[in-house]
């Protein structure tokens, strides 16, 4: 038992030091496309002053300009005259919930509908939040979300749906942030 002690001793300062080795260094730099600048900098003995990672805006923090960015004039008068209520309706109707779940929790084979208004805020550079939700419905791939397949959104919303119904969908979309 005496002969244990010393080396369950030396057991428990091995994995003390371990864990301490593990400690994340703040000040270490971080994988990122600027590495190879950086790394260079401090070779060359240059100060580096690092910017945080801007957070991605969201849907509340937008102007109204901003939140219809892209969307066509036509498009935009329908979207004035839309009706959320429907739009979920015709997100029931259409089997939409079947791949979209608005509990963040539920993973389901299409991206979350939980705050889909502030993803889509940030989701194309330049694109207001409505354009991005009218184009995902219409041409499911021209930007496909991260972490998701193409080719599993139908591609005939465009035939389906009405015009009227298009603008009321992405109205109720436009509803789902800040939970």
């Amino acid at each position: 038992r005496q002969a244990r002690t010393p080396v369950f001793a030396a057991f428990l300062l091995l994995l003390a030091l371990g864990i301490a080795a593990c400690q994340p260094n703040a000040q270490a730099a971080l994988i990122s496309p600027q590495l190879g600048e950086q790394l260079a900098a401090e070779a060359a003995g240059e100060q580096l002053v690092l910017q945080p990672t801007p957070a991605p805006l969201t849907f509340d923090q937008l102007t109204e300009e901003e939140v219809y960015a892209g969307v066509a004039d036509d498009g935009l008068a329908l979207l004035n005259n839309a009706n959320p209520d429907n739009g979920q309706n015709i997100a029931l109707a259409n089997g939409c919930v079947g791949c979209h779940a608005l509990d963040p929790a539920v993973q389901m084979s299409g991206p979350t509908w939980h705050n889909v208004a502030d993803a889509a805020s940030s989701r194309v550079p330049g694109q207001g939040p409505a354009n991005y939700l009218w184009e995902s419905i219409l041409q499911p791939n021209a930007y496909v979300v991260s972490g998701y397949p193409a080719d599993v959104m139908p591609q005939n919303y465009g035939e389906l749906l009405s015009e009227d119904d298009l603008a009321d969908m992405v109205a109720y979309l436009l509803t789902q942030h800040g939970n």
